[in-house]
């Protein structure tokens, strides 16, 4: 702006200057006054006149120099005010980006706050979680210590091997162990005892609230094993032994019996087959999924309620049902029955004199009998020869 200022000043004195010139001159006229002394004196005033004329020239010359730096000098300075409002652009640019990334931190320790606060939270709850489990477990351990002398009580009462013989509350200790506390007020309410669970149906189950047919064949199988076996329930491993002395005992039914209780619903669908069971009743069974254990107790309101609908299949396939349950209670207790009669035999006999007692190693894992005709097998262990080859067979290998 200063520099534009100069010139313009300059360019303002050099037409002053031009003027000035061009007033000093003498007026033309066309009459000389004189002859010598008019031309003379004009001569001179010509040249007074453009001598000034060559000095206002010479001063506009300058004036136009001053004029080229001014105008060069206000160049320069439109370029270095276009190269400062660029630089103030960038610097606003640069203060954006510098504002965003403080908003951008900002928001990330708003986050990292909130998130240090969510795990303080967090670690609160886990602490209150643990403090909790920690007064469960305890509560547990409690329950435990006082549910053991009881524990022995009802073993005791089971090892008696008549479900008739319970109390009502050996009955509501049943079902807390099978599964079926839910029912426990109920059956104390009503004062089921072990007499009355024996000869409870279906109906009557359902109006103690077994509404599922699985649980009334639940309750109605542990009243049979505590009535065979004189416990709870019955391992897989007890299953295959008695099925394999039932085998030498009886027949391959009885051993067919005897593993029903463990097989899946695709295996008990082939069994009703193979006993000439409907088909559309296989299918019924087989889309209840029912086991081999649901299917030894199950009843006729059961059938009734899975979908078995015609009254001549369901009484066909419970003449079939009972038939293989007795079978598999009378294997169960002959087992059972023989291993504790075995029992109480040897037990005396070795507290008077244990070398009448036979070894350990002598008697059979299978029979738990005497061997007569042992054989080593590959996993290091001895077997009744006869013993060990049925419950091959039954195994399929």
């Amino acid at each position: 702006e200063d520099g534009k200022a100069a010139a313009a000043a300059a360019a303002a004195a050099a037409a002053a200057a031009a003027a000035a010139a061009a007033a000093a001159l003498p007026p033309q006229t066309t009459t000389p006054r004189g002859p010598l002394s008019d031309a003379s004196t004009w001569h001179a005033e010509v040249d007074t006149a453009s001598a000034h004329a060559e000095d206002v020239g010479k001063e506009a010359a300058r004036a136009q120099a001053g004029l080229e730096v001014a105008t060069a000098a206000a160049s320069e300075a439109q370029q270095s005010a276009d190269r400062q409002r660029s630089a103030v652009v960038e610097l606003e640019r640069s203060l954006a980006r510098q504002r965003a990334i403080l908003v951008g931190a900002e928001r990330d320790a708003a986050r990292a706050a909130q998130h240090n606060a969510d795990v303080a939270e967090w670690a609160r709850v886990a602490q209150a979680d643990v403090q909790a489990a920690e007064e469960r477990v305890q509560r547990a351990r409690a329950e435990v210590e006082r549910a053991a002398p009881r524990a022995a009580e009802l073993t005791q009462v089971l090892a008696c091997c008549d479900v008739r013989t319970l109390s009502v509350r050996d009955v509501c200790d049943v079902l807390l162990e099978v599964g079926l506390a839910a029912h426990e007020k109920a059956f104390a309410a009503n004062s089921i005892d072990g007499l009355t669970l024996s000869r409870l149906e279906g109906g009557q189950m359902r109006g103690l609230g077994l509404e599922a047919p699985a649980d009334r064949q639940k309750l109605h199988r542990v009243a049979c094993v505590i009535s065979a076996c004189g416990r709870l329930q019955v391992t897989l491993a007890d299953l295959e032994q008695a099925a394999a002395a039932a085998a030498i005992s009886t027949s391959a039914e009885a051993r067919d019996a005897v593993l029903l209780a463990a097989w899946p619903a695709a295996n008990v669908a082939s069994w009703l087959e193979a006993n000439r069971i409907p088909p559309h009743v296989c299918g019924v069974l087989l889309a209840a999924k029912v086991t081999g254990e649901q299917l030894l107790h199950v009843c006729d309101p059961d059938l009734e309620q899975i979908g078995v609908a015609e009254a001549r299949d369901r009484v066909q396939l419970l003449c079939h049902t009972n038939e293989a349950r007795e079978r598999h209670f009378a294997a169960l207790r002959a087992f059972f029955g023989s291993c504790s009669s075995s029992l109480t035999v040897v037990a005396p006999a070795t507290a008077v004199d244990d070398e009448h007692a036979p070894p350990p190693d002598f008697l059979c894992p299978i029979t738990h009998q005497l061997m007569e005709q042992p054989v080593l097998a590959p996993d290091g262990f001895s077997y009744e020869e006869a013993a060990l080859q049925v419950w091959l067979e039954s195994q399929g290998t």
